[in-house]
């Protein structure tokens, strides 16, 4: 029995040299970076970028999975099964953790089934109208909505987000008779808004930006101060009505991420906070790199869900 200690003494520095080895090894296989909606949208986007640096810092393969259906919300159910071992992450819209639950108390996910691990930068809600419908400003829409008696009819990417909720305040606030569209993606609502398939579309600046000037035209945003890529857009508060709801997407995995593993992502994506070709390639799709990590977010998806608890009273 002693011989049977001493050989196992002997042995643990070599054991947990091997398991040390090991966790520094991740990520030994490619990746997959999943996202919760359609192709092409302000998500997928970011998402893609986020994917080509994360994995240049990791020196692996991180390829983007598109799973759309439900907003997100069928993806992100799903993302609850999977192995928590760092090679299944998601890149999702924080609605799906604020709103949602709000919209869906039957939800089969909850806040405590994820390990959050980063929120990139928030985004400005963006109500945008056709170029072509010679609308210049949001004064403008609004009463030539009322004194026409018509239906405005509001795309967004996702019935219970953000988005939605902003349009939805909005035309309660102003008195506007108007139905909101959901759509997959945002790329697919701005496509009917340029069609002249809807009145409106409010989303991201990342899916408006490369329209400004070329078919799209917006109006206001919905955050606390002007976005800095749309700096000549009004608030929808300086314009009298009282919307306010700035929205974040967040990297996230499984509960019960290896602390080894998600130490060496946040050291990555700490390298990539100060690489400016990343925070560039951010810029030009108009998310601007403002990083919080893990507790932070949960506080965020917290305060945020409060706020839209007393939101969801005023109809759909």
């Amino acid at each position: 029995m002693r011989k049977l200690i001493v050989a196992i003494a002997a042995a643990a520095p070599l054991l947990l040299g091997a398991l040390g080895a090991r966790a520094e090894a991740w990520p030994e296989k490619e990746i997959t970076l999943r996202v919760p909606l359609g192709a092409g949208g302000s998500t997928d986007t970011a998402a893609r970028v986020i994917a080509q640096y994360l994995g240049q810092e990791l020196g692996q393969t991180i390829v983007v999975e598109n799973r759309p259906g439900a907003g997100g919300v069928i993806a992100t159910t799903a993302l609850v099964r999977e192995k928590a071992d760092g090679y299944t992450l998601q890149y999702s819209p924080s609605s799906l953790f604020t709103s949602e639950p709000i919209r869906r108390p039957d939800l089969a996910y909850k806040t405590e089934d994820f390990d959050f691990i980063v929120s990139f930068g928030g985004s400005s809600p963006t109500l945008s109208v056709r170029q072509k419908s010679g609308i210049t400003d949001l004064k403008t829409f609004i009463e030539d909505a009322k004194a026409n008696n018509l239906r405005i009819t509001y795309g967004h990417p996702g019935a219970g987000s953000t988005l939605q909720l902003a349009g939805q305040r909005l035309f309660k606030e102003s008195g506007v008779n108007a139905q909101q569209i959901p759509f997959e993606s945002g790329a697919a609502a701005l496509t009917a808004l340029l069609a002249g398939d809807i009145s409106a579309y409010i989303g991201p600046e990342t899916t408006i930006l490369p329209y400004v000037g070329e078919g799209a035209r917006p109006l206001a945003v919905a955050s606390a101060q002007r976005s800095p890529f749309l700096p000549d857009v009004p608030t929808m508060k300086e314009l009298g009505y009282n919307v306010s709801l700035e929205s974040l997407s967040a990297l996230h995995a499984p509960a019960g991420l290896p602390a080894e593993v998600h130490d060496r992502l946040k050291l990555a994506l700490a390298n990539l906070e100060n690489n400016q070709q990343f925070r560039d390639a951010l810029a030009k799709i108009g998310v601007a790199v403002n990083y919080q990590y893990g507790d932070a977010v949960v506080k965020y998806i917290a305060d945020t869900r409060a706020v839209l608890q007393d939101l969801s009273g005023d109809g759909k």
